[in-house]
């Protein structure tokens, strides 16, 4: 099994949406929803009742998977895709060291500055 790294959890976790659960999208609308709610704690914002049933949920499947905080949430939803997709995904690797480029069209290895426009 490969070592998953952070710059390679934050690849997956961002360029991965297709095989994230009901849940998991429900986790991230949640997330953000807290966000966009939090900024009006005395709900005087007119469209609030609106994003709160957009974003927020009540789900306990949902919230459990954001108990320890986003930054686990995002680690273990990439190992989960990772686990269950890893010769699904397609990877932008460094042909010289092999670890991943920022975005799936990058051509220039961040690790070791290998160029292979």
């Amino acid at each position: 099994m490969k070592e998953l790294y952070p710059e390679l959890i934050d690849y997956i976790f961002q360029n991965s949406w297709e095989y994230y659960s009901v849940s998991e999208r429900k986790a991230i609308d949640h997330h953000f929803g807290t966000f966009k709610f939090g900024k009006y704690p005395d709900n005087t914002h007119p469209k609030i009742d609106e994003v709160k049933k957009r974003f927020l949920t009540t789900d306990n499947e949902v919230l459990k998977l954001l108990e320890n905080g986003y930054p686990e949430f995002i680690k273990n939803t990439a190992i989960r895709i990772f686990n269950e997709h890893e010769n699904q995904l397609e990877l932008n690797l460094c042909p010289k060291c092999g670890k991943i480029a920022r975005t799936p069209k990058a051509k220039q290895c961040r690790f070791c500055g290998n160029n292979w426009h």
